[in-house]
């Protein structure tokens, strides 16, 4: 499982976990300090003896200014890339209307389900568009008591595309983080808003182009990650040759036992860079797929000559710019080793 977090700006952050069977990807975005957030004692020490859910001590109203300024324009992204149909439905929400923060009723989405109606982001926008001066904002809407959490509110969309399984939104404060919130914001609740996206890959133009949406530029920060990674992996393969056999096998698997020693030898023997390493490992790999493309999969396991490999090393220095006599074993034919210079330059 690969996973690692990148924090976009003072109140966004994303989290990528990947595994073979797909991705999530988590981005959170704060909005305690945006906007407004009420705080009242509730009716759970009587109320939760009589009901199956518990309910948390307290009522909290958020403005309804996070819907019309956070969640909407998510729904509108969602539908300008993925399509008009792609509406997220409403799962949870309770709506407090009335006249103030002391004078109000509450509806919520099972008032609708009751009756066999589905509701829809889509709806929810058009009715709160409609009752401007009567919707107060919205209240919690579940307390999950093992994990310590508020929920708000929940919409999803599944099968986006081939690609993209789901898309959910979720507006939620954490019991658990209520310590850091006092002191850090003097704020009783701090109120979240969560976008996580199942997908089977994240190499993928439709999410690309939906997280630009979010402000979010993904290439750059797999680039960033990726460059870090490979900057730190060039160190400790430098530092042990053991550790660059290990890369070359776990990266490369058409080069087999006798291919990994032999390219470490000729590295270690000249002194040779890490991205060095990398590039000729990276041409003998291009070298043997293209042969078992060419003549079947037997060149995958054949071990290949020495001649190749000085070969490869030297058409390595040349395209990172390096100007290095590189010493070989005397029992190698500089004709053959321009042969297969020829051979790798032209895959």
């Amino acid at each position: 499982m690969e996973k690692f977090r990148a924090v976009i700006d003072d109140r966004t952050s994303v989290t990528m976990i990947q595994r073979t069977d797909g991705m999530k990807l988590i981005i959170k975005i704060d909005l305690s300090n945006n906007y407004d957030f009420v705080i009242q004692a509730s009716e759970a020490p009587v109320m939760n003896k009589y009901t199956g859910n518990p309910e948390p001590y307290e009522v909290s109203l958020a403005d309804s200014k996070v819907l019309d300024e956070e969640i909407f324009p998510i729904n509108e992204s969602i539908k300008k890339v993925f399509g008009d149909d792609k509406d997220l439905d409403l799962h949870k929400i309770r709506l407090a209307v009335g006249g103030e923060k002391d004078d109000y009723v509450s509806i919520e989405e099972t008032d609708l389900t009751i009756n066999n109606v589905h509701p829809t982001l889509n709806g929810l926008m058009e009715f709160i568009q409609e009752n401007k001066e009567s919707i107060i904002g919205f209240l919690n809407r579940q307390y999950i008591n093992e994990e310590g959490n508020v929920i708000y509110l929940v919409c999803q969309k599944k099968n986006l595309s081939p690609n993209i399984s789901s898309i959910k939104l979720k507006v939620l404060a954490s019991m658990q983080q209520r310590g850091y919130y006092l002191q850090e914001v003097h704020k009783y609740y701090g109120l979240q808003l969560y976008v996580i996206i199942e997908a089977k890959k994240f190499d993928d133009e439709l999410l690309y182009q939906f997280l630009q949406e979010l402000g979010i530029n993904w290439e750059m920060i797999y680039f960033r990650r990726k460059l870090s990674l490979f900057d730190w992996t060039g160190i400790e393969c430098e530092r042990n040759s053991d550790n660059l056999k290990g890369y070359v096998r776990a990266n490369y698997e058409n080069l087999n036992y006798f291919d990994v020693n032999n390219i470490t030898r000729i590295v270690v023997k000249n002194q040779l860079s890490f991205k060095v390493a990398d590039k000729i490992s990276s041409l003998l790999y291009k070298m043997k797929r293209e042969r078992a493309n060419q003549y079947g999969d037997e060149e995958y396991s054949t071990t290949l000559k020495k001649a190749e490999i000085v070969a490869a090393t030297r058409l390595a220095c040349a395209y990172l710019g390096i100007k290095k006599e590189i010493k070989i074993d005397k029992d190698i034919s500089l004709f053959e080793v321009q042969k297969y210079e020829e051979e790798l330059t032209n895959i």
